[in-house]
Order: structure tokens, then sequence, then C-alpha cells
């Protein structure tokens, strides 16, 4: 009897919201893997049934390739090249269960420099080719935060042919200028990042519509940009989503979907209706945009005044929380530092 994953994977690409091996091979394949600051952290600090680190071997081989990068350059700290170096390590061991990109997000305390931005983004692909030499590098995607700078970093990168993904992106502002500066992907957060590190926190603002809009914008417009939403808590929010380009998943939830058979879910008459459904769609989208993409003032004051500042706040929130999420994954690695 078909699931309810089954049945998404019939109307979206699903992607897998995470970089444990232990979940791609019981629920996979997938298209994508996605992952952030907070996977990768939860992901090194699995532990054996001794105690000892899950993925010591891991750990022991990023700090040896990192000793050896970091007398070579100046970019970044060891600590950050370690968490780099392992999030490739982990992205490496998933490619096999995965039929499209690996996507890594960059440090997001450079989300506010393009060029640091850049310069992030290539090792980060260097790392692929120097530990993965058999896998097809231009399967990796850079997630960036959609900050102007951010995304003015993935036009650059675009045209050095290193595909991208905007993130935490909360209104059609930030949408449209992924497009403009040609992200293969946006990721529509549907819940602020905060419903996941507060568990008494409930966001009753979901960004459904802005992902029914953005896609109807892309399309209406021949563009090729992708909509991934993410940042879902429950098999609801999920089915409601089919119909997306694509759709990234966290383990709990592919798995309640793959225990859920299709025939006679409660929820069936609402599968689809986000993206399916005209009312949905920000009104005007096509047009309103086009005065501010190219000139930097007007589109972070568009951004500022977007939602009443809502989307503004959404999206300083998620930075900030990335950030400090950046600064536990590297003191982990410190502490667990083997050389």
């Amino acid at each position: 009897m078909a699931n309810l994953l089954d049945q998404l994977r019939g109307l979206s690409a699903v992607d897998c919201d995470t970089l444990d091996v232990d979940v791609a091979a019981k629920l996979g394949p997938f298209a994508d893997c996605t992952s952030n600051q907070a996977i990768v952290f939860s992901e090194l600090s699995r532990a054996n049934s001794d105690g000892t680190p899950f993925h010591s071997k891991l750990i022991h081989e990023s700090y040896v390739t990192a000793h050896w990068m970091f007398a070579k350059q100046s970019d970044a700290t060891l600590y950050e090249l370690v968490v780099e170096i392992a999030t490739v390590g982990l992205s490496l061991r998933f490619a096999p269960y995965l039929s499209g990109f690996c996507h890594v997000q960059t440090n997001p305390k450079w989300c506010y420099s393009t060029q640091k931005t850049i310069k992030n983004a290539e090792r980060i692909v260097s790392h692929f080719r120097q530990l993965g030499p058999d896998f097809d590098a231009s399967r990796v995607c850079i997630k960036i935060p959609a900050t102007w700078e951010g995304l003015q970093a993935c036009r650059e990168l675009e045209k050095r042919g290193i595909a991208t993904l905007a993130t935490t992106v909360f209104c059609m502002e930030q949408a449209a200028l992924a497009a403009e500066v040609g992200c293969r992907y946006i990721a529509p957060y549907v819940n602020e990042l905060r419903v996941h590190f507060d568990p008494a926190y409930v966001d009753t603002d979901k960004g459904f519509p802005l992902c029914a809009a953005a896609q109807h914008y892309f399309e209406g417009r021949d563009l090729a940009t992708l909509v991934m939403p993410a940042s879902l808590v429950s098999i609801d929010e999920v089915m409601q989503l089919a119909g997306a380009q694509h759709i990234t998943v966290s383990p709990p939830l592919l798995a309640e979907l793959a225990a859920t058979p299709a025939t006679g879910w409660q929820g069936a008459g609402t599968v689809g209706q986000v993206m399916g459904h005209a009312a949905g769609r920000i009104a005007g989208a096509e047009g309103q945009y086009d005065a501010v993409l190219n000139d930097e003032g007007r589109w972070k004051l568009a951004l500022t005044r977007a939602d009443g500042g809502k989307s503004m706040g959404k999206l300083v929130q998620a930075i900030n929380i990335f950030c400090g999420v950046q600064e536990k994954v590297e003191d982990l690695v410190k502490r667990l530092n083997p050389i």
C-alpha cells in the first residue's frame, strides 16, 4: 500500500534535510541533501554507546587536512576549516543516495560580506574536489542567506559555474532578487527558524503564500530558479506543499510520512492545496519588484518594509540563530580535537 512519502514523491522532488546516512539508507533515495550549521552540529554530536564520538575518525581526518590548509591560507580559522571539511566529509558519505545536489551552507558570519562569502563558497567546493576526487563537484550547491550581499555572491558564483541556493527566504523581494542573480533554488521558510530551537514557540504567520507566489512568479517569467520549501514542522504542512518543485523534509517527518498510508489519511483533502490554490499567490508579484532588483538601497528598503517589517525581523532572527550554532559547532570540534 502506498504511503504519504510515495505520494509526495509523485508530486515533488523530495530532498532530505539531514546528514545522517542511516536515514538515507532507510528512506532514500532522495533528490538532494540539504544541510546547515544546526544539522552539522547534530550529526557531529552523535556518540557511540560508550560515549566516544560517533564520527571520531572523520573529525581526526578533518583536523589533519585543516592543519595542512591552515598553514597555506588566512581566510578562515583552524576550527572554521575543521567544520567545513567535516561537513563535506559527511556530505560525501550521503552522496550515493542522491540523484541531485549536496547542499552546504556558508558560514553565516559572512552573510553581509559578498567577497568573504564567495571565498567561503569556493573553498567548500575545493574541499569536495580534494576529499572526493571521484565526486562530480558540479553537484555541489552552496546555500547562502538571502541578504543583498549574499545574493550578490550568488550572482558571481553562478557566473563561475557554482550552483547556489538562497536560504532564509521570507518575502518576494528576496525571491525575486534570487532569480535575478541566477540562483538554482530558493528555500522559503514556512516557519521561522526559531520553532526548531524553542519547543514552546508556534509560528502563526506561516510562509505558505510565499511558496506559491514564488513558484508562480518564476514559472510565469520562465525563470530557471526552483522553489524548495523548508522549515516544516508537521506532515500536514509537507503534504499541503505537495506540488512544489522541491521540498526538503527532516528525518522525523520523513519517517512519519513513510509510516502513514496514503489511503484513508485524514488530511487527504489538503494535499497540494497551497501550491495549487491561486488565492495563495501574492497579488501583483509579476512586476512590482523589477525597479528594486538592481538598486541596493531601494531593495534593502523594500525588504525592510516587506510585510510590515516582519520579513526582515525573521531574516535577522535566522541569521542570529545560525551564527550562534556556527559558534557551537566550532566549540564542539575544538573540544573533540584529537591532535
